[in-house]
C-alpha cells in the first residue's frame, strides 16, 4: 500500500468500516429516537445528562462522523460543557479533527474570529474533514479558549508507516503504545482488516495497527495535559477498553472519566442492549436518526485475504 493511501486510511478508518455513509436521513420515528441510556440500559433524561456532563474531568464523545445529526449534538454538548459557570473550569475541548501539525496556526488564531477566518487562518484542505460540518464546534471552543487539536500529522502517520514503532520509543506522548495489550492489538487488527474489506492479509497491517495505536496515544496525551477535557472523535476511538480512554488511564491511573456514544438507530432493531453491545463498553448512549448507508465492499467479497 502507498503512503498516499495511508493518508486516505485515517479519516474515520474504524469509523466507516465497510459501510461508507450518504447523506439521506432515515428514521425519524424509531421508539429509542432521542433517547439517552444509561450502561445498564435504563434511560436518563437529557438534563440530568447535562449535569453529569459537567461532573466529570474527562468526557469522551464518540461519532458517525458523516451524521448531521451528530455535528449538531457535540455543538450543544460544547456548549453546555463550557458555559459560564461550569463545573469544569478551563476545560479544554480535544478534536480528532485537528492534528499538532495545525498547532501554529491554531495559537494564532483569536475569539470572535468568524468561521471564514478560521478557515483561513487554518487553510483548512479541500479534501478531508468536512469543515461544514466541525468549523462551528471549533468556533465554540475557540471562543471559550478551548480549542486543542488530538491527532498525529500525517507526516508522522508515514513515518510510523515507513520505520515502524522505533519512532515513537522515547517519547512520553506515544508510551501506552508499547503497553497496548494482546487482547486491545487483537481487536483492533480484526476492524482494521474488515474496514479494508479483508482484502489484505493481517500480516500486512502491522502499520495501520501502529497508527492506530499512536492517534489514540495522541489524543490521550492531549488530554492528559490538561486537568480537564473533552474529546470529539470517531465513536472507535472512544471506546473505553481499547481505544483513547483506555490510554488515558495509563497516563493517569484515577482519572475522572465519562465516555458517550452516539448511536444511529436501525430499522426493525429495538433492543437497548443489542445496541450497547454493538458500541462497546461506555457511560452512556445517545439515539439518534441514522444517514443511508452502502456497502462498497459488496464488489469484492468472496475474494478477500485470509
Amino acid at each position: 500500500m502507498r503512503i498516499t493511501q495511508i493518508f486516505q486510511f485515517t479519516i474515520g478508518v474504524l469509523s466507516c468500516l465497510t459501510m461508507m455513509v450518504a447523506s439521506a436521513q432515515l428514521q425519524t420515528t424509531h421508539p429509542l429516537l432521542n433517547k439517552i441510556s444509561k450502561a445498564d440500559g435504563s434511560f436518563i433524561e437529557e438534563q440530568i445528562f447535562l449535569e453529569k456532563l459537567q461532573s466529570h474531568a474527562y468526557v469522551f464523545v464518540g461519532e458517525k462522523h458523516d451524521n448531521p445529526e451528530h455535528h449538531r449534538l457535540e455543538l450543544m454538548l460544547i456548549q453546555a460543557r463550557l458555559q459560564q459557570g461550569s463545573q469544569q473550569k478551563n476545560s479544554k475541548v480535544v478534536f480528532e479533527m485537528l492534528d499538532d501539525s495545525q498547532d501554529a496556526a491554531l495559537g494564532r488564531l483569536k475569539n470572535g474570529d468568524s468561521l471564514e477566518q478560521m478557515h483561513s487562518s487554518l487553510s483548512w484542505p479541500a479534501k478531508g474533514w468536512d469543515w461544514a460540518s466541525y468549523g462551528p464546534s471549533f468556533q465554540a471552543a475557540l471562543d471559550k479558549d478551548a480549542l486543542k487539536s488530538g491527532n498525529i500529522s500525517k507526516a508522522f502517520i508515514g513515518s510510523i508507516y515507513k520505520e515502524g514503532e522505533k519512532v515513537m520509543l522515547g517519547n512520553s506522548r506515544f508510551e501506552s503504545v508499547s503497553q497496548a495489550t494482546p487482547a486491545i492489538k487483537a481487536y483492533l487488527l480484526d476492524q482494521i482488516f474488515a474496514s479494508h474489506c479483508g482484502m489484505q492479509s493481517r500480516e500486512t497491517l502491522t502499520p495501520m495497527l501502529l497508527i492506530q495505536l499512536a492517534k489514540d496515544a495522541s489524543m490521550a496525551s492531549a488530554m492528559a495535559q490538561t486537568s480537564s477535557a473533552m474529546l470529539i472523535a470517531g465513536g472507535e476511538h472512544v471506546r473505553t477498553e481499547t481505544a483513547v480512554p483506555w490510554h488515558l488511564k495509563q497516563k493517569k491511573k484515577d482519572a475522572d472519566v465519562m465516555v458517550l456514544q452516539l448511536i444511529e438507530v436501525k430499522t426493525g432493531q429495538h433492543d437497548v442492549q443489542s445496541y450497547i453491545s454493538s458500541a462497546g463498553k461506555a457511560d452512556y448512549y445517545w439515539f439518534t436518526s441514522a444517514t443511508e448507508a452502502k456497502d462498497y465492499c459488496a464488489g469484492v467479497k468472496g475474494k478477500a485475504a485470509q
